[in-house]
């Protein structure tokens, strides 16, 4: 029995990978506004960096929708779904809160999760979470993959993080590389017009699921531009943060912290962790100054080798207690 769930999963998976292979060789002239950004996510450099995991459990869910084409690229049904993560004590990454909506903006999932590994760092103040609430937390991951299985079994689109719409992937920044993507936070101060992620104020997973609905909806229903125009308030915004990437995973985020106060100069700042991509992988952080002159001096006063990145942006590798990364120049 184990033996042909395991060859089922497998046979489902390369359904999948296929499904999205022929799609994107399908002429696009008759693409609905869904299909429009599920092909700029699949066709997007970084689609196959950021969705090509692989599942780290033997009850992980597998969707079948490779096996159902024919209704599955006219569905137009969508869900969006967000997730707060923690460091556990072999250097992966649990999901310990999970958000979803629907295509009406309708809360359909919102529970605290119960990760199957020690958690060394609840990231609290990014992600609201604390060990009470993992402690009182019952469902385990396999029990949030059933409890959206409903909702996700006909051809449904999941938006952010099958058929997946990123909206990373989807909206970009005028005359830049497609390396560098729009935080959430900067698309909808962009499109939707307000900060869903305010600085330091922890994350909501809710939250932050119906502003990337909302996202899809704005370009789908109201055909905005997937270009994003900067305002001369969101282009001190991002100069007013540095990039902090390749932080090993075994550097807790209240290390970090203690570290960069001894290595920024001004120390006042808010420190923003983003999960890493891959399981025991590096992680990065956005370290938030109160002006794009703090965070410009804050760059230059830290010890470290000085190159740029792909992009062309100015960073340094810098050496802290136990780990050594990167600090990037945001803009």
């Amino acid at each position: 029995m184990e033996n042909y769930k395991t060859t089922l999963q497998a046979m489902q998976r390369q359904a999948n990978r296929l499904m999205i292979e022929k799609f994107k060789q399908e002429s696009h002239d008759k693409d609905t506004p869904e299909q429009r950004l599920i092909r700029l996510t699949v066709e997007h450099p970084q689609y196959r960096v950021d969705f090509s995991f692989h599942s780290h459990s033997k009850d992980w869910f597998v969707s079948d929708v490779g096996t159902k084409m024919s209704n599955v690229m006219i569905s137009n049904q969508m869900v969006a779904l967000d997730c707060e993560m923690v460091l556990c004590e072999d250097g992966t990454e649990g999901v310990v809160r999970v958000g979803a909506v629907d295509r009406n903006l309708k809360v359909i999932l919102d529970e605290f999760v119960k990760p199957h590994k020690p958690v060394v760092d609840y990231r609290t103040t990014i992600t609201g979470v604390t060990a009470e609430d993992v402690i009182k937390a019952t469902l385990s991951l396999v029990d949030i993959q059933e409890k959206l299985r409903p909702f996700l079994s006909s051809g449904t689109i999941l938006i952010d993080h099958p058929i997946v719409i990123d909206t990373s992937l989807v909206f970009k920044y005028p005359n830049s590389t497609k390396r560098r993507r729009p935080s959430l936070n900067t698309l909808c101060m962009s499109v939707l017009g307000y900060e869903v992620q305010k600085t330091g104020v922890s994350h909501h997973c809710v939250h932050d699921a119906v502003a990337a609905m909302k996202l899809a909806l704005a370009v789908i229903e109201k055909r905005v531009d997937t270009t994003i125009t900067l305002t001369k308030e969101m282009v001190e915004a991002e100069k007013s943060r540095l990039f902090l990437h390749r932080i090993p995973h075994y550097l807790s985020s209240e290390e970090l912290k203690k570290d960069l106060s001894l290595k920024f100069f001004p120390n006042k700042f808010t420190v923003d962790v983003k999960p890493a991509k891959t399981q025991g992988g590096y992680y990065c952080a956005v370290v938030v100054f109160g002006s794009s002159l703090e965070a410009n001096q804050a760059f230059e006063n830290v010890n470290g080798y000085q190159e740029t990145d792909s992009s062309g942006l100015p960073q340094k590798l810098i050496s802290c207690s136990r780990a050594t990364f990167y600090v990037r120049k945001m803009a």
